[in-house]
């Protein structure tokens, strides 16, 4: 039988946001189930994250092995003719969605981690709320937390006038093995995190992060970069329609790109970009795109149930911010939780603060960083 003291929280999500919180409230002393509706491990392809301190406090607070991290010493701005226009000590440490997600993981149990069964629905109970589970009924806990990302189901069904708005440009991505490129492009890279503005606006950066199985060793790690491109709304349909015809709606998965916007994208980069990001794009074997949108709330707690991460506010990449946020919140909420004693509303009132001061924030820098780059358009 359940200890009516101890603390029984349910978390819709398994990726960064939900383990974040699942450690975070583990750490607590509550009792923590985490719902994933995937039916095996969660995968990305290895994009690239820009290490933060939210991040690295949480795992080191919690006990979780190293994380594995690549870094650099300096910033590097090419024009796009290929000269360095301005090079600064700047040290940075990189990792990747897969290398935080295996440390996660290492440190949250197998038993309390549920694959493949999706929260489906939730009301107000005796305890505090009754969550439905697909195909395996109704558990009672004090708290949901609903950590199920930018299409967060709980979200639309919460605040169902809440719409991600589109910026106006998408990111093309992509990463390369660095034992794939010649020695000259990996050392224009090497120990730099790179940065170059395209002529008709927007900017492409490169860094190097973990490799397959989140190795960092030289000669396994990869080279990741980011493009941000402009994108009207007839554009942004054509680039979210795959090989085979199909419209997506907020990415293009990894591999999905017809062969005609591939070379679109590789012809692009030959006349807006450095030689040695073009040459990279080129190197690339399986691009894929990324639809920049804004997303935020005016609440993230209804009675027992709180928005966390993404689900709550969407940032833009150029805030290096997302998986850090993640893990602020999650952070926020268990310190809340022991200062509040057992008075569990107040705690989210006092997270729910903190998350929407944080939130607010962060979109609004991401807003004001993509605004800064030239309009102008080929």
């Amino acid at each position: 039988m359940d200890d009516p003291r101890t603390l029984k929280i349910a978390l819709a999500g398994g990726s960064i946001g939900g383990l974040a919180a699942g450690i975070a409230l583990r750490g607590i002393g509550a009792e923590v189930d985490v719902f994933e509706r995937e039916p095996g491990p969660l995968q990305t392809g290895g994009a690239g994250i820009v290490v933060q301190p939210d991040l690295l406090d949480l795992l080191a607070h919690h006990g979780a092995p190293s994380l594995p991290m690549t870094g650099c010493s300096q910033r590097r701005y090419l024009t796009p003719g290929g000269d360095a226009a301005r090079t600064a000590s700047a040290r940075q440490q990189f990792t990747s969605w897969e290398a935080i997600y295996r440390t996660m993981r290492a440190v949250f149990p197998d038993a309390r981690y549920h694959l493949d069964t999706q929260v489906t629905g939730y009301e107000k109970s005796a305890r505090g709320v009754a969550v439905e589970i697909a195909n395996h009924g109704t558990i009672e806990a004090d708290l949901l937390v609903a950590a199920d990302g930018a299409h967060s189901a709980t979200r639309r069904a919460l605040q169902p006038r809440v719409e991600s708005r589109y910026a106006g440009y998408i990111a093309w991505r992509g990463t390369v093995p660095e034992a794939e490129v010649g020695a000259d492009l990996l050392a224009a890279f090497d120990d730099c995190f790179t940065f170059c503005e395209a002529c008709s606006g927007g900017h492409m950066l490169v860094y190097l992060i973990p490799g397959d199985g989140a190795d960092v060793r030289v000669g396994q790690r990869r080279l990741n970069w980011v493009w941000y491109v402009a994108a009207d709304d007839d554009e942004l349909a054509a680039c979210l329609t795959d090989r085979f015809g199909t419209r997506h709606h907020a990415s293009l998965p990894r591999g999905s790109a017809s062969e005609t916007a591939l070379v679109s994208l590789r012809r692009r980069a030959e006349g807006e970009l450095a030689p040695v990001m073009a040459e990279l794009v080129a190197a690339t074997a399986e691009p894929f795109i990324q639809k920049i949108t804004d997303i935020a709330v005016a609440r993230t707690v209804f009675e027992r149930v709180m928005l966390l991460g993404d689900a709550a506010f969407l940032v833009r990449p150029h805030t290096a911010a997302a998986a850090a946020k993640a893990c602020f919140d999650a952070a926020r909420l268990a310190a809340a939780l022991v200062d509040a004693g057992n008075d569990i509303d107040a705690a989210l009132a006092a997270a729910e603060r903190a998350q929407l001061r944080y939130g607010r924030r962060l979109v609004e820098r991401g807003i004001a960083l993509g605004s800064d780059w030239p309009a102008r358009r080929a």
